[in-house]
């Protein structure tokens, strides 16, 4: 016991802990968005990114795209230091890839993330994560992009975390991480599946949780075809929350059995001063990921 109590302060984690504060009066960690024409994600590259930088109060995170008419719409989570709570926001670019406008499209009093948006029958949806209201809200675009108006609860009594839609095998499946009864909400994956998207009866998969893995569990963006192959991003926060993003192969897809395996990760660059990243989306011309970077304070 002696020993560990001296530990603490030897001189290797004494100076860990004064590099530590000096970082930390200097710099700050926000999670940004950043944009790349290249479009295989397994040969991602940091220094093919444009970051984008939100103002010094707030963070951005969990992008997903919406084009019309050439302009690129990004529904983004804008968290706000000031009120502890995330909200979603549209980013609207021009030509360039710069920032032309930015406008609040839901805020509530709790947690909004994630903004799953999908369209079905012409009709524009978006699924932000509401697990702090526990349930998954479902919410139908009425004017583009900024008005949205309540639908319906998916799935009514369940603390969910980053919803995912998918369409495959003649089924609607539905991705999201339940909160466990230790609160986790990073390592528990549960699937269910309906034949509409908007059905409030969705059958739960006899496997449930499908996953129970940190570093591999909580969705990290549209799922989507690579050919004939059935690509799931997902986060692995096995060394920090929403470390890195794995891109998972998914071998079996029905509704008795399930499985994936992963085939590529993308890690964060420390070098160029990106500590995390965990969502991933695109569109034909532009991909979309998320980053922990390091900025300065001053």
């Amino acid at each position: 016991m002696r020993s560990n109590i001296f530990s603490k302060f030897s001189k290797p984690n004494l100076l860990r802990r004064i590099v530590k504060k000096i970082d930390s009066f200097f710099y700050y960690y926000p999670w940004i968005i950043l944009l790349s024409k290249n479009r295989d994600y397994k040969k991602l590259d940091w220094q093919d990114f444009k970051p984008l930088l939100p103002p010094k109060d707030r963070f951005w995170a969990d992008p997903f795209i919406w084009e019309v008419d050439g302009v690129y719409y990004l529904f983004i989570e804008e968290y706000l230091y000031s009120t502890e709570r995330g909200r979603i926001s549209c980013l609207t670019l021009d030509e360039n890839l710069n920032i032309v406008s930015n406008q609040v499209v839901l805020e509530k009093d709790y947690h909004l993330s994630y903004p799953f948006i999908f369209e079905h029958n012409k009709i524009l949806y978006m699924i932000p994560e509401t697990g702090e209201n526990k349930g998954v809200e479902v919410y139908r675009c009425v004017s583009f992009p900024h008005e949205w108006v309540f639908e319906k609860n998916l799935i009514k009594n369940v603390e969910a975390y980053d919803t995912t839609l998918f369409y495959a095998n003649g089924k609607w499946w539905l991705f999201a991480n339940l909160a466990g009864e230790d609160g986790s909400t990073w390592d528990t994956l549960n699937l269910y599946y309906s034949d509409d998207p908007l059905s409030e009866d969705w059958i739960p998969h006899p496997l449930n949780p499908i996953i129970q893995d940190v570093s591999s569990a909580r969705p990290g963006g549209r799922i989507f075809f690579d050919g004939n192959n059935i690509i799931r991003p997902s986060q692995n926060s096995l060394v920090r929350y929403g470390y890195s993003t794995k891109f998972n192969r998914v071998t079996t897809l029905s509704t008795e059995d399930y499985a994936e395996i992963c085939d590529f990760e993308f890690l964060p660059s420390s070098m160029k001063g990106y500590f995390a990243t965990h969502t991933y989306n695109f569109n034909e011309n532009l991909t979309l990921i998320d980053a922990k970077k390091r900025r300065w304070k001053f």
